[in-house]
């Protein structure tokens, strides 16, 4: 899911607690039909970001609370119609608007 992005470096533990990218890979496979149907682009990196976060100068970069808002914006009515519940471990107010954080308006996806 995560092919693809601006970044190829990541570490690990995750912001979940994941210690390896095997056991973030499989947290995310939940998302993989859900991300292939209509959820924009942004659920797709929102996701990457949570699970596989990139290191960039020896520094994580998470992702903002607006990020998830507009991610969860997205693709939550979709989920909801499929009996879906957005994850309690991905609410928007567990995630900060820090200086440091990631907002989609700085990154995409490569084409």
């Amino acid at each position: 899911m995560c092919e693809g992005l601006s970044y190829n470096q990541t570490i690990m533990p995750n912001l979940l607690g994941h210690t390896s990218q095997r056991e973030a890979v499989m947290k995310m496979s939940f998302f993989n039909s859900i991300v292939q149907t209509v959820c924009p682009v942004d659920i797709r990196l929102f996701l990457c970001r949570v699970y596989a976060p990139q290191c960039l100068a020896g520094e994580v970069q998470w992702p903002c609370r607006s990020f998830c808002e507009r991610a969860r914006q997205g693709c939550e009515s979709l989920m909801n119609s499929f009996g879906v519940s957005w994850p309690a471990e991905l609410q928007c107010i567990l995630f900060s608007e820090m200086l440091r954080c990631l907002c989609t308006q700085k990154y995409s996806l490569k084409a």
